[in-house]
C-alpha cells in the first residue's frame, strides 16, 4: 500500500467520523423539530430548498470540482486567485438576482407568501461559499479529511444546539430554516483559519477560462443530478399542496437523502482520490467496487428496517401526524436498494475527465426515464411519485450498468459477485424477521436490534480477515 492510500484510509476514517457526529446529532435536532413543527412547516422549506439547491449549483459553475479534478500540473495560484475573485463576483450578482426577482416568482408559482421572505435567507449561504471555495479546495486536493471533520462537526453542534434553543422558545419554521443557515456562518471562520492560503489582488481571464471549460460541464452535470433529486418535490408542491410535500419530505429524509448523506462521506473522499490516479484504471476499480461494498453494508440493513418497522418507529419517535408517509418510506427504501447497485459510477467519470459523458448519461436517464415517471406519477399523490422514481431507478440502473462496463470493465456479474454478503444478509435476515415479526408478538425494538445482529454476522462470516484487518488499521490510527 503506497502513502496515498494510506492518506486514503485515514481520509475516510475522517470523513466517517465527521458523518456519525452529523448523523446523531442531525436525529436529535430532526426528533424535536419533527414533534414540535407541522408537516406543512416541513413542506414550505422543501419548496424554497428545491428551488435554492439549484441557485446553490448555478453559483458555484462547477469551480469547486474542476479545481479539485485538475492534476497537480496543471495548476497554478492564479487559477485559485481569478477563481476566487470571479466567484464572490459571481455570486453578488446571483443573489441580487435572487432577492430582486427569483423569490417572488417562485413564491407566486406556488401560492405561498411566505417563500418570498425565506428563499432569500435560505440563498445567503451561497456568498459564504464564494469566500471559502478556495480554502476548502485546497483542504479536498491534499486529502486533510480530519480539518474538514473538525470544521463540519464544529458547525453542526453549534447549529444544533442554537436550533433546538430557538425551536423550544416558539420560533416555529424559522428554525428550520436557522438549522439549514447556520452552519455555513459557523465554518467560514474556522476554513479561513485552518486553510494555508491568502487571496492576492490578482486576476487572469485566461486561467479563469481555462478552469471554465471542464466547470461548465461539471456544473450542468450537477445541475441535472439536483434537478432530477428535486423534480419530485416541486411537482408534489405544485400539484398538491404544502401538508402533502411536509409528509413526502419526511419519507425522503430518513431514505434516500439519509443514503446521499452517508454515501457522500466516502464520495467525497473518493473524488479527489480517483483524479489523484486517473491515470491507473485497475486501482480505480478496485476502489470503486470497495465503495460500493462499503455503501451496501451500511445502508441494507437500515433500508431493510424500514421497509419492516416503519410504522412503528413513527409512532414511537415521532408524532403520529407523521403516519401518513409510512408507505412512501418503505417505497423510498427500495429505491436506494437499488440505486445501492451502481452508485458513483458517474463520479468516476467526472474523476476521469469526462464531464461530457456524465452530462450525457445523467441527461439522458432525466429525460427519458425520471421526469416521465415522475409526472406520470404526480398524478396520483406521494404514493404515486414514489412508485414512479422506484420505477425510473430499476430502468436507469440497466443505463448505467452498460456504461459501468464500457468505461470501467465492470459488469453487472461483477457487482452481485462483489455484494455477495451484504445481499446475503438482506435476504437471510428478511426471512427470519418478517415472519418473526407478523406471527409473534415479539417487540419490534428487540427485533430490530436483532435484524442487525444476523446482518453483521452474514458480512462478518464473509468477511472477518477483511474486518480485523481494518479494525486493526482503525485502532492504529
Amino acid at each position: 500500500m503506497n502513502a496515498l492510500e494510506k492518506l486514503l484510509q485515514r481520509s475516510l476514517l475522517w470523513s466517517i467520523i465527521q458523518v456519525f457526529v452529523k448523523r446523531i446529532f442531525d436525529f436529535f435536532v430532526k426528533l424535536v423539530l419533527l414533534n414540535l413543527l407541522f408537516p406543512k412547516d416541513f413542506g414550505i422549506v422543501s419548496m424554497a430548498v428545491a428551488f435554492t439547491s439549484i441557485i446553490y449549483v448555478v453559483s458555484d459553475l462547477g469551480f469547486k470540482n474542476a479545481l479539485i479534478q485538475k492534476r497537480d500540473d496543471e495548476l497554478a495560484d492564479i487559477h485559485y486567485q481569478s477563481v476566487f475573485w470571479f466567484g464572490i463576483l459571481w455570486a453578488l450578482i446571483v443573489y441580487a438576482f435572487v432577492y430582486y426577482l427569483g423569490s417572488d416568482k417562485f413564491s407566486n408559482f406556488y401560492s405561498e407568501p411566505l417563500l418570498t421572505k425565506i428563499i432569500p435567507i435560505l440563498t445567503a449561504p451561497i456568498l459564504i461559499d464564494s469566500l471559502t471555495i478556495v480554502f476548502r479546495v485546497k483542504l479536498f486536493r491534499l486529502l486533510h479529511f480530519k480539518k474538514i471533520a473538525i470544521i463540519q462537526a464544529t458547525a453542526t453542534i453549534l447549529s444544533g444546539f442554537v436550533t433546538v434553543v430557538f425551536a423550544l422558545s416558539g420560533a416555529g419554521i424559522w428554525s428550520l430554516v436557522l438549522y439549514l443557515v447556520f452552519p455555513y456562518l459557523c465554518s467560514l471562520p474556522l476554513y479561513l483559519l485552518l486553510a494555508k492560503w491568502k487571496p492576492k489582488l490578482i486576476f487572469s481571464w485566461s486561467h479563469l477560462v481555462d478552469i471554465l471549460r471542464s466547470s461548465f460541464f461539471i456544473c450542468l452535470t450537477i445541475l441535472i443530478i439536483i434537478m432530477s433529486s428535486t423534480l419530485d418535490v416541486l411537482f408534489i408542491g405544485k400539484l398538491t399542496d404544502a401538508h402533502s410535500l411536509g409528509i413526502y419530505s419526511f419519507a425522503l429524509m430518513f431514505t434516500v437523502l439519509l443514503s446521499v448523506q452517508i454515501t457522500s462521506m466516502i464520495d467525497r473522499v473518493l473524488y479527489p482520490f480517483y483524479s489523484k490516479v486517473q491515470q491507473n484504471m485497475n486501482l480505480i476499480k478496485s476502489y470503486f467496487l470497495k465503495s460500493l461494498f462499503c455503501y451496501s453494508v451500511i445502508l441494507y440493513p437500515i433500508m431493510l428496517g424500514l421497509l419492516l418497522f416503519s410504522s412503528p418507529i413513527i409512532k414511537l419517535f415521532f408524532n403520529k401526524k407523521w403516519l401518513a408517509a409510512d408507505y412512501s418510506i418503505k417505497i423510498l427504501a427500495l429505491v436506494v436498494l437499488v440505486k445501492m447497485l451502481t452508485h458513483g459510477s458517474t463520479l468516476v467519470y467526472r474523476s476521469l475527465g469526462k464531464p461530457k459523458l456524465e452530462l450525457k448519461i445523467l441527461a439522458s436517464s432525466l429525460i427519458l426515464t425520471t421526469l416521465p415517471a415522475i409526472c406520470i406519477g404526480s398524478s396520483y399523490g406521494i404514493l404515486g411519485v414514489s412508485v414512479g422514481i422506484l420505477s425510473a431507478t430499476i430502468i436507469n440502473s440497466f443505463f448505467y450498468f452498460y456504461f459501468l462496463n464500457k468505461i470501467l470493465s465492470v459488469s453487472p456479474i461483477d457487482v452481485f459477485k462483489n455484494l455477495k454478503a451484504p445481499l446475503l444478509g438482506f435476504i437471510i435476515s428478511f426471512s427470519i424477521i418478517l415472519p418473526t415479526y407478523y406471527f409473534t408478538k415479539i417487540n419490534f425494538l428487540f427485533l430490530l436490534i436483532s435484524l442487525f445482529v444476523i446482518y453483521g454476522y452474514v458480512i462478518y462470516y464473509f468477511h472477518k480477515i477483511v474486518l480485523k484487518k481494518i479494525s486493526h488499521s482503525l485502532f492504529q490510527q
